[in-house]
């Protein structure tokens, strides 16, 4: 009967109903009845959901977006062999608004696309066409900014991690699952990512440099505009010790803000609700969005992690003079993992699974009621972040940014069980040594070795076995990894140091083997990084080594075995050497799809 009502309405005038009508040679419209939202998460909510459309004709669906932002569209269909599908967007508030265009399927085309759209606050209808052609089903959700920072980049520290290019990032799932790019000074391919819908932004730093309201005004609205056209900017940082800078900062942005509407404007801040309240409350009506430096690095014990939560306080006080601040609010994830240079490792021990921490990060930002409708998430930022847990990051902005989950996306547990005392904490408890001669093995301690040398957060990783390399026989500890699920990949991970010659840049020959399963060789290495100069270790760069083995475990029990001899029966590196062992890793690996 609703359909029958429409057409009647459509053939009287199509004006009347305010929607465009079809000509004579377009298919018939129908108009369909509005569908109540559906809160998914904190983050995603379906505007509409459509299944099973097959005859020829354009069928007309209102939805709406209250605030200006991102709209994923995603949509199965299959185009005949003269057939057509076309997907567009238009305004339901001004008559004379352009058509976005979403997604076209031509004749013969059978597949499922996703497409992202950024638009203004306000009502829009969705069109869809049919000509020769079936509908399976058409999801329009709205979803946060998803940022990906940034671009160009790899690995920073050392080599043996993947150049984390456009291929790599289409691979793993990266591309399709942001909206958003940080870069400094754009990227080869930044036209073509616009021409997708989404947005390259620049990241806005030196604001050391800024001491007038028109220096801050120019420098910022170069970054809203350069290079070559991005659609704005982020800037990097805000944080209580330029409170005096505060009053010209905020002149300058209100003026940037009324002459530069339509780009994105986002800031970085570091620095409690209270101290950051003069710059952040006279912004908060002026569409800016803040961006929270959520850097938490592990804890040793899962309560620990849910007691401190991640983000709640921190939210809950810009919340007492700013009621809506999650609908402003991006949540910066920090992913600072792997060798650093600096002290911007948070995997700092292992004992614990960088991964489930950062998921459990996600669940909160995605479930917890203080950040309900949270404006966006990203990750801190790719080049401090260790291949395997970018690949990860992937499925968390899928999981819960676009898919809109309230679950976990891994059951893994938080602390490891699979090997006692990876830290050498506990002197030798859980390992069997193998000396090479009297006195050549033992635990030892020295203060600062797991941050000033390792950059480990936190002030961990000062103990490490100690071994002096024998010409007649290796040096030995082993112990069983236990609690292993046959079938299941997982990795080795592992330090050395050179005690009395850290300032040299070396590979160290030293062996870890398996005894019940196979290393893979493809997905294993071992390199040296270089870490800035301490004043505690000679004021000069140091140079731990990073091991990382990953194997398929056929069993639950493997045996580890871990030598100063690259090889079990072969010496090899000076005699004498002095080498130190420590941050001795077992976790599940995120194989690549």
């Amino acid at each position: 009967m609703w359909s029958f009502r429409c057409v009647t309405l459509i053939a009287l005038g199509m004006w009347v109903c305010g929607i465009r009508g079809a000509g004579a040679n377009e298919p018939e419209l129908e108009v369909h009845p509005h569908q109540e939202p559906r809160v998914l998460n904190n983050f995603v909510t379906r505007l509409l959901r459509v299944e099973n459309l097959a005859e020829d004709r354009t069928h007309v669906f209102t939805i709406e977006r209250s605030r200006t932002g991102w709209l994923f569209f995603r949509v199965a269909a299959w185009a005949g062999r003269s057939g057509e599908v076309k997907v567009t967007l238009e305004s339901a508030d001004a008559d004379d608004s352009t058509d976005i265009e979403v997604t076209t399927f031509s004749a013969g085309d059978k597949r499922t696309v996703e497409v992202m759209r950024h638009v203004v606050g306000g009502r829009y209808r969705v069109r869809v066409t049919l000509k020769d052609a079936e509908l399976s089903f058409l999801d329009v959700r709205k979803i946060p900014i998803i940022i990906y920072e940034r671009v160009p980049g790899g690995f920073r520290n050392m080599a043996g991690f993947p150049e984390y290019d456009r291929k790599w990032l289409e691979r793993c799932g990266m591309l399709s699952s942001v909206n958003t790019i940080g870069t400094y000074d754009g990227f080869r391919w930044m036209g073509a990512w616009q021409k997708e819908g989404k947005h390259a932004i620049r990241i806005g730093g030196n604001i050391g440099g800024l001491k007038s309201e028109e220096r801050a005004y120019q420098h910022w609205l170069s970054c809203m505009v350069n290079p070559g056209g991005n659609n704005g900017t982020i800037i990097d940082e805000i944080y209580p010790g330029l409170k005096e800078r505060f009053p010209f900062f905020i002149k300058a942005l209100k003026r940037l803000r009324k002459d530069m509407p339509d780009r994105v404007c986002y800031f970085y801040l570091a620095g409690g609700a209270d101290e950051l309240r003069p710059f952040v409350e006279p912004l908060k009506d002026r569409n800016f969005y803040f961006a929270l430096e959520e850097q938490f690095y592990e804890r040793r014990t899962l309560k620990e992690v849910e007691e401190l939560g991640f983000a709640k306080r921190w939210v809950s006080g810009f919340t007492k003079y700013f009621p809506n601040f999650s609908e402003h609010c991006i949540h910066s994830v920090g992913v600072l993992s792997g060798p650093s240079d600096t002290k911007y490792n948070d995997d700092v021990f292992p004992s614990v699974d960088f991964k489930v921490l950062r998921d459990l990060h996600f669940y909160e930002l995605a479930t917890d009621p203080i950040h309900a409708g949270a404006a966006g998430v990203e990750i801190y930022q790719s080049v401090y972040c260790e291949e395997e847990y970018l690949r990860w990051c992937a499925k968390l902005f899928r999981h819960y940014a676009i898919e809109g989950s309230r679950e976990r996306l891994s059951q893994d547990p938080y602390e490891l069980t699979h090997i006692e005392n990876p830290d050498f904490e506990n002197a030798l408890e859980g390992w069997t040594i193998e000396p090479a001669a009297p006195g050549s093995m033992e635990v030892r301690e020295l203060k600062g070795y797991g941050f000033d040398v390792q950059g480990r957060h936190g002030h961990v990783g000062d103990h490490f076995l100690w071994t002096k390399r024998s010409t007649t026989k290796p040096n030995v500890i082993s112990q069983d990894i236990k609690n292993l699920e046959p079938g299941r990949h997982y990795s080795i991970r592992m330090y050395t140091g050179d005690y009395q010659n850290l300032s040299t840049w070396q590979i160290h020959n030293v062996s870890v083997r398996l005894r019940g399963s196979e290393i893979d060789p493809s997905l294993s290495f071992q390199n040296a990084w270089e870490h800035k100069p301490n004043e505690k270790f000679g004021n000069k760069p140091t140079y731990p080594n990073y091991h990382r083995y990953v194997f398929k475990a056929l069993a639950p029990t493997v045996k580890l075995i871990i030598s100063d001899w690259h090889a079990p029966s072969v010496p090899s590196g000076p005699a004498g050497q002095e080498l130190m062992f420590n941050f001795i890793q077992i976790q599940p690996f995120l194989m690549s799809d």
